[in-house]
C-alpha cells in the first residue's frame, strides 16, 4: 500500500480564523488508533496554500520510495498529484483519511485542482 503525509493549511486564515490545528490533532489521533495507518500515513501542517476563502486546506501527498514527507511539497507535487481538498471539516478530514489514505481512492467529490 502507498504512504501518505497530510499537510493541513496552518496560513493565517486556516489556522486562526478557520481552526485547522483541530484537524491536525483530530488527524493524527486518528492515524496513531488505526494500525493500518500509523506508520503508513504522516500529518503536519503546511505554511499556505493560498486558497485562504476555501479553507481549511489540505493536501494528501504520495510519497515516493525514500521521501519522508517531512519537508513541505513543492508547486511541481501539488500540481501533479490528485489530493487537494479544500473546505475540510472534522467529518471530512475523517472521510478522506479513511478513503484516500486507507483505500487509495481520491475521493472525487471532495477533491479540487490545486
Amino acid at each position: 500500500m502507498a504512504r501518505y503525509q497530510i499537510h493541513v493549511c496552518d496560513g493565517p486564515s486556516c489556522g486562526v480564523t478557520h481552526g485547522s490545528e483541530v484537524l491536525v490533532e483530530r488527524l493524527a489521533a486518528a492515524i496513531a488508533g488505526d494500525p493500518a495507518l500509523a506508520g503508513r500515513v504522516g500529518v503536519r501542517c503546511y505554511t499556505c496554500y493560498g486558497r485562504c476563502d476555501d479553507g481549511p486546506n489540505l493536501f494528501v501527498q504520495t510519497l515516493g520510495d525514500g521521501e519522508d514527507g517531512d519537508e513541505e511539497p513543492d508547486n511541481d507535487v501539488l500540481e501533479s498529484q490528485r489530493g487537494f481538498y479544500p473546505g475540510m471539516d472534522a467529518d471530512k478530514v475523517l472521510r478522506v483519511l479513511r478513503e484516500h489514505c486507507g483505500q487509495d481512492r481520491v475521493v472525487e467529490e471532495l477533491v479540487d485542482e490545486y
